[in-house]
Formats: structure tokens, sequence, C-alpha cells
């Protein structure tokens, strides 16, 4: 037992030794090629602002993978971006809303590419009247190839539709994960596809509001594969008809405060909240968001975040 414990303890000493040796050492530096690059990295490859220039740096690499300066003449180029990129830094023009797109360096046959979304502060509204038919917004994440503007009524609106392959079912979200303290609104249109119904809804703080059309519930859920938290009641809504939704998350010191509204668009917006649910675990901070699952063809306008 002595002899156990002692060894015990000489381990312990010596993996604190090395733990304390390996924090006082200096990082090595990199150690560059003078070969000539072979590939190239841009950096940073994906960045969101609101407005503020973004700097990029050009990482050349040789045959072997070393870091090298032997790069050459570089060339700038921005596609999709409104703005001016020079010197290697892009700043997005101010009156332009939000958007995406696309930095791309060159140096001879070498060719790296960083993404770049620009979100301005709130408030946020889209019509959907400035996107291209059959695209949905490029700074959304989730919505490529899933989601469509197209022309409904002489106007253009936000479809989903059923998907060609995978599943209907569909998040998209339209601002900074670090987002909180915020409202979304939205207008909602489901259609029917034979005995099919589609759900859909908004997303705040990671929480979802879902009109649920087989079952016509209204439900508040967190996480929709084992519903940790989720508050659901009976909510008849029909197909054909246009509905505004609208959604807000109140953290009051350990708890959420999830609030829903739904009515008829045209209508007065009621006074009271439909569905009201608490979450003692709180989503703290989330993007904004919309939710779709389209047996059916399910149409979103005029989104508001405020």
């Amino acid at each position: 037992m002595r002899i156990s414990i002692s060894i015990s303890a000489i381990l312990i000493v010596c993996i604190l030794a090395v733990g304390c040796a390996s924090k006082e050492m200096a990082p090595k530096p990199v150690e560059m090629s003078t070969a000539p690059a072979v590939s190239l990295l841009l950096t940073p490859a994906e960045k969101l602002t609101s407005g503020d220039p973004v700097a990029f740096s050009v990482i050349g690499f040789d045959t072997n993978g070393k870091q090298t300066s032997a790069i050459g003449t570089i060339e700038w180029m921005k596609t999709g971006l409104i703005g001016t990129l020079q010197n290697s830094t892009f700043t997005p023009e101010k009156s332009v809303g939000a958007h995406a797109g696309t930095v791309t360096v060159q140096s001879g046959d070498m060719k790296a590419t960083a993404r770049v979304r620009v979100i301005p502060s709130l408030p946020w509204t889209e019509d959907f009247e400035g996107i291209e038919l059959e695209k949905a917004p490029g700074h959304w994440i989730g919505s490529a190839g899933k989601f469509f503007v197209r022309e409904k009524n002489g106007n253009k609106v936000l479809v989903k539709t059923p998907a060609q392959r995978g599943l209907d079912r569909s998040n998209v979200y339209i601002g900074p994960a670090t987002m909180s303290n915020y409202q979304i609104q939205v207008e909602l249109f489901g259609t029917r596809n034979k005995r099919r119904l589609p759900d859909m809804g908004l997303i705040a703080n990671r929480y979802t509001l879902d009109m649920q059309g087989r079952h016509q519930r209204l439900q508040i859920r967190s996480w929709a594969s084992d519903l940790r938290m989720a508050k659901t009641i009976d909510f008849a809504w029909e197909t054909d008809v246009w509905y505004t939704m609208k959604m807000i998350v109140e953290v009051i010191d350990d708890k959420a405060i999830i609030r829903g509204k739904v009515w008829r668009t045209g209508e007065s917006e009621p006074a009271e909240w439909t569905i009201t649910a608490e979450d003692p675990l709180p989503n703290r901070e989330g993007s904004p968001g919309i939710y779709g699952y389209s047996p059916a063809d399910i149409y979103y306008d005029n989104l508001k975040v405020w």
C-alpha cells in the first residue's frame, strides 16, 4: 500500500511539473519557407460584421505544406458585397442593408475565398421585394435550396416548398447567435396538399413558436427532439389565410418568459398574448429566425425584427 501511494504521488508531481513547465515554454516561431507558394489561405474565412471594416490576411503554403511568404503579386476581388475593397480591407456601404458575399484573392493560378455577412443593427424589415426570384436572402443561414422568393398576387413573398430530397423540416437563422432582447414578427400563409398540412412559425433565443397544422395547435418549445420544455395549446387555424405571428423572449433572473401572439392579418392586433411559457433553464441568447415543416407550401412575408 505504501509503495502504491508513493508511486501515485511521484506520478502526480511529475504531471504537475510537466504541466507547469509547458506553460512557461514560449511558443516556437513559425518556420517560414522560401519556396514559392502553391496554395493560398484567406483569413478570416467567415466573418460577420454590423458595418465595421473587415481586414483580411493572405497565407501561402509551399509544396511541403510549410508557410511561405513567396506568394507573388496579389489581386483582390469581391462578389455580392456592396462597399469598398482596398488594401486587403473590405468596408461595407453603410446605406445598404443586410447582405452577404465573398472576397477572393488571386495570385497566378492560386485562389482563396472568404465569406462576409453584413448584418446591421436592429431594426430590420424584409418584404422580399428586393430579392431575386428563386433566391433567398444571402445573409440567412439554412435557407439555400429550401426557401425561394416567388410572386404571389402581384407581390414577392418567400415560400418553403416540399423538399425534393431530405426532410421537409427546416430552421432558418437570420442574425448573429449572440442576439437577445428583441421581438420578431412575420406574416404566414399555409396551404393544403391533399390531407397534408404544414407547421410554420418563428424562432427567438433558440425557442420555437409553432402553428401546427395537422394537430391544430400552437406550441412553444426549446428542443424539438425531446421537448425539454414545451407548452402546447389548442389553436384552430385555416389554410389559404394570412396570419400574423409575433414572438418575444424575456430573460428575468434565472428564467425565461416566452410569449407568442397570432391573429388574422388585417385585423387588429389582440391586446393579450395567445400563449405564454416559462423556462426555468433559460436560453439567454440566440438568433431570430423562421421555422417551417412543409409537406405543403408555406408562404412568409413582411418579416420584422426590432
